[in-house]
């Protein structure tokens, strides 16, 4: 989820100013709001389907297993 930065810090060793947009997973998040650093946007994140173009020919085979006797 995407949060703003409220005061300036350190998030993932990278300087943050007031302002930032960040992408933080929950653990994170939830420590600096009780910290009062950040707040929520509301925005999730944008997943990308990777999968578009691609057709039969480019789809990876399916390998048989050996049988053990």
């Amino acid at each position: 989820m995407r949060y703003e930065v409220l005061k300036g810090c350190v998030i993932a060793g990278q300087g943050r100013k007031v302002g930032d947009i960040v992408e933080l997973d929950a653990g994170q998040a939830k420590e600096l709001m009780a910290i009062g650093r950040i707040i929520s946007t509301g925005q999730e994140e944008v997943i990308v389907d990777r999968s578009v173009g691609l057709t039969e020919q480019t789809k990876l085979k399916k390998r048989k297993s050996k049988k053990a006797e």
